[in-house]
């Protein structure tokens, strides 16, 4: 059996608020993807609505000429915690609801995103990962892999969002240099992700930054000594790493280990 027949999967479908939610049962690597929710996210960019007259809807404010159509799609695909008893659900949420408004915007407002003179729908793959490493890797393998079959025909790039967490995300990087993807680490802030890695793109500051306002206040509000109680996580550490550096710079003692 290929890598490719291995990705090859059968869900049973089931719509749920408007979103269409898909159960992979079986495939690849089967106890760590298997149950594995996945929500499917797009947009039609006007054909559905194409026989109403125009003044019973709004009219696209960024295009000239009426959208019905778009002239390929732009795929994004992404781990998330998506069941309320994984680790990061509560802020992997928010991090979800904010991607979901982006590709509404873009598809049903804009008429997709513009490139080049043409217009481009977004498709929003979102992969349940439990908040596990392991569950990244495996999703990244056998589900955000790019494959070559007819399915694919209109996807004219394909991009990868980073789930929450550093440690999370940094199971992506290195595959998304390898395979030449654009990842968009958005909930990542470590170091080792981004290092050595030019394909991931973050949006925080570096760990390194996090306590340097915080430290610079202590001091200046009179503190002589400082202390640090961190989770045994790369975020942490990372943040908490910065802390003998910032400590010496401003004159503080440490009393923490």
């Amino acid at each position: 059996m290929t890598a490719s027949e291995q990705r090859t999967h059968y869900y049973a479908p089931l719509s749920l608020g408007g979103v269409l939610l898909l159960l992979a049962p079986h495939c690849a690597f089967a106890d760590l993807t298997r149950g594995t929710i996945i929500l499917k996210r797009g947009a039609d960019a006007g054909s559905i609505t194409s026989t109403l007259l125009p003044d019973v809807y709004a009219q696209q404010p960024n295009s000239t000429e009426p959208c019905t159509s778009f002239d390929g799609i732009l795929s994004f695909s992404h781990p998330m915690s998506l069941v309320p008893g994984d680790k990061f659900f509560s802020t992997g949420q928010l991090q979800q609801k904010s991607i979901e408004m982006m590709v509404d915007e873009i598809n049903t407002k804009r008429c997709g995103a513009g490139v080049a003179g043409k217009r481009y729908g977004i498709e929003l793959s979102t992969y349940g990962d439990d908040s596990s490493k392991d569950k990244v890797g495996a999703i990244v393998e056998n589900a955000m892999v790019p494959i070559n079959d007819e399915s694919q025909s209109r996807v004219e790039a394909s991009f990868w969002l980073g789930p929450y967490s550093s440690g999370l995300t940094g199971v992506m990087s290195p595959r998304a240099n390898a395979t030449n993807t654009v990842l968009v680490a958005g909930g990542a802030a470590s170091t080792p992700v981004f290092r050595g890695n030019p394909t991931v793109f973050g949006t925080f500051p570096p760990t390194s930054k996090y306590l340097a306002q915080a430290i610079k206040a202590l001091a200046e509000a009179g503190a002589t000594s400082v202390s640090a109680v961190w989770e045994d996580a790369s975020f942490t550490r990372g943040v908490c790493a910065a802390l003998d550096v910032l400590a010496q710079e401003h004159g503080l003692e440490i009393r923490s280990q």
